[in-house]
């Protein structure tokens, strides 16, 4: 049998720096949970190298007397709890004692403090877990702790750091929930590529501290309020939704959580007005006894157990439908939109202010064909080619199932036009068959198999703004844009930074009816996967750009759109749609006349 060893404190410490300190995030998060729960009102964060190299925390909080100095740095030394049933009442931050001794293990640590009754400050220095220095100096109340070089005598544990702009990503994303976690309190984050403040006035300043001045007129307002609960906070209109969760805050008691059942809650309730990889924005705040919640779970403090979980989901659900619903039951005023106007077509486009082009029409507004209207036009074939059936897509329709076809499809001889169904569906009528033509499927292909050989090719046609498009992105999305450009670039944007901001200059045409508020965050999220590179993820992002530029159901079509289209469709390698749904569905005289029993 092994002999059981006792750890040095050099040892252990390590091991448990493991759980609390993971990056240089954890360490900004520690020291800011510290000075929140010493009173500070007003927190400043400096970093450097992402972190790895310079972090600095400033309050002007309690301060720590020079006598309880040394204890800071002490294994499981805290002053928020004393007993166990303190664990059951916990209403600060930080309370397992395990944040100095920890990040003190892996990196060197200043740590300067003064209390309001002393008229000079004391600074302790510790290295490698140990005391290297300790002297008094003069200093404002409150605290500053500077933690560099972290993990640079360990090796083993550095290489597992991710760049620098990335690990200044997570303590900027990292900011700004501290920012909202905490309305009431003033900070300053500096980093060398980006400056963050708020004025810690209420939950509004924070809003427009992280999201700017716009996201208040997308917000609305919720509360209840209970003997023991309170729910408050902010949730986004239906039509304000991103493409990820990042901008989804849960606050308990003053702590930022993660809370999958809460954050797919209301999701579930928002899930009619979204469409697909949409997810709702919102900022809760819920305020409980301490004993109807256990932050005792893990040592990041991210997870949280309610007491009364299903009462808590119950209430919030009902809170968000209650808002929706009033949203939904209310007047609304009608405008004229990108896609009522008149001018819509598929292609010429000229650019509006608000960000989105509007496409102007080169067809005769009069020439349009409806159901039932008796009108029909022969058209002669605009390609050559040799003549191919329609075959079935898949297994071969039996009984009065229509057909799929597939891309053996031509139009390749005289057919007659008959007119449109439901403004959605082309009739074509050839030979002893008739085609449904789904002219938003026809078109999204049309567009899609246009962008992605301009994409292969590595020209993609450009469109340039006559108003460049301006917008501002969260800390990880900054670094991730700049890490990227140049797939943007090959993808046909033309992007450049004007201090905090971002100005896109040109988009590839094709794209160039889509609103870059919504397209830009599938980016985005498809590189934090680290999976945009792959040929599949971008033909899939290529592929709902496609469908939001493509010409919509419910929309009357000219006879010069109708042919279009059609002409398009000879041109197509596949009969699918990007998303797999069929462009053209084919039914025979045989099985119509089976249907009013003449068969």
């Amino acid at each position: 049998m092994a002999k059981i060893n006792i750890l040095d404190s050099s040892i252990f410490n390590l091991i448990s720096a493991g759980e609390v300190v993971d990056k240089p995030a954890s360490v900004v998060k520690e020291l800011v949970e510290n000075s929140i729960d010493a009173g500070s009102t007003d927190i400043k964060v400096e970093i450097k190298g992402g972190g790895i190299d310079f972090i600095r925390v400033t309050d002007n909080g309690c301060g720590i007397e020079k006598s309880e100095m040394p204890k800071a740095f002490m294994p499981h030394a805290t002053s928020k709890i004393s007993c166990v049933d303190d664990l059951n009442s916990i209403l600060t931050l930080g309370f397992r004692g395990e944040a100095l001794a920890s990040i003190a293990a892996v990196a060197k640590v200043t740590l300067i403090s003064r209390i309001e009754e002393e008229e000079l400050g004391y600074a302790m220095i510790y290295e490698g877990g140990k005391l290297v220095a300790e002297y008094e100096c003069g200093c404002k109340k409150g605290t500053v702790v500077t933690v560099e070089n972290i993990f640079e005598k360990i090796p083993a544990r550095q290489k597992y750091l991710s760049s620098p702009s990335r690990e200044e990503a997570d303590i900027t994303n990292l900011i700004t929930r501290l920012i909202l976690s905490n309305p009431s309190i003033s900070f300053g984050y500096e980093s060398e590529t980006k400056k963050l403040s708020s004025t810690g006035e209420n939950e509004k300043s924070a809003l427009v501290a992280v999201y700017g001045n716009d996201i208040l007129s997308n917000m609305e307002e919720v509360s209840l309020v209970m003997p023991d609960i309170t729910i408050k906070g902010f949730v986004g209109k239906p039509s304000y939704s991103k493409y990820s969760r990042n901008y989804q805050t849960l606050v308990v008691n003053g702590r930022y959580i993660k809370n999958e059942d809460i954050s797919f809650l209301v999701y579930l309730c928002y899930k009619d007005f979204l469409m697909t990889r949409q997810y709702p924005v919102f900022l809760l705040y819920i305020d409980l006894p301490a004993d109807m919640v256990d932050v005792n779970v893990h040592p990041n403090k991210m997870d949280v157990k309610f007491v009364q979980a299903d009462r808590i989901k119950k209430l919030i659900r009902s809170l968000v439908n209650s808002k929706l619903n009033k949203i939904a039951l209310s007047p609304k005023t009608i405008e004229k939109s990108v896609e009522a106007s008149e001018d819509k077509t598929f292609y010429g486009s000229t650019f509006s202010a608000n960000g989105i082009f509007k496409n102007k029409s080169t067809f005769s507004a009069n020439n349009i064909f409806t159901s039932g209207s008796g009108l029909r036009e022969r058209h002669e074939p605009h390609i050559s080619g040799s003549g191919a059936n329609a075959f079935p897509y898949g297994a071969k329709a039996n009984n009065n199932t229509p057909e799929y076809v597939n891309n053996d499809f031509l139009f390749d001889k005289t057919y007659t036009t008959v007119g449109t169904l439901f403004s959605t569906y082309i009739i074509v009528e050839k030979g002893e068959f008739c085609y449904l033509i789904d002219q938003h499927a026809a078109h999204e292909r049309m567009l899609y198999d246009k962008l992605v050989k301009e994409l292969d090719s590595g020209k993609p046609l450009i469109q340039e703004l006559l108003l460049p498009y301006e917008f501002e992105l969260t800390g990880d999305e900054s670094v991730i844009l700049k890490e990227n450009i140049g797939i943007f670039e090959q993808c046909g944007f033309k992007i450049s930074k004007d201090g905090q901001k971002f100005i896109i200059k040109a988009v590839p045409a094709i794209v160039s009816g889509i609103s870059l508020a919504k397209f830009l965050p599938i980016f985005f999220d498809a590189i934090k996967l680290d999976s945009l590179k792959n040929s599949t993820l971008i033909k899939d992002i290529l592929a709902q750009s496609a469908c939001k530029a493509a010409v919509k159901g419910d929309r009357l079509l000219s006879a010069g759109e109708i042919k279009y289209l059609i002409d398009g469709i000879n041109k197509l390698d596949a009969l699918l749609c990007p998303h797999g749904r069929p462009i053209v569905i084919k039914l025979s005289k045989i099985e119509i006349d089976k249907w009013f029993k003449r068969k």
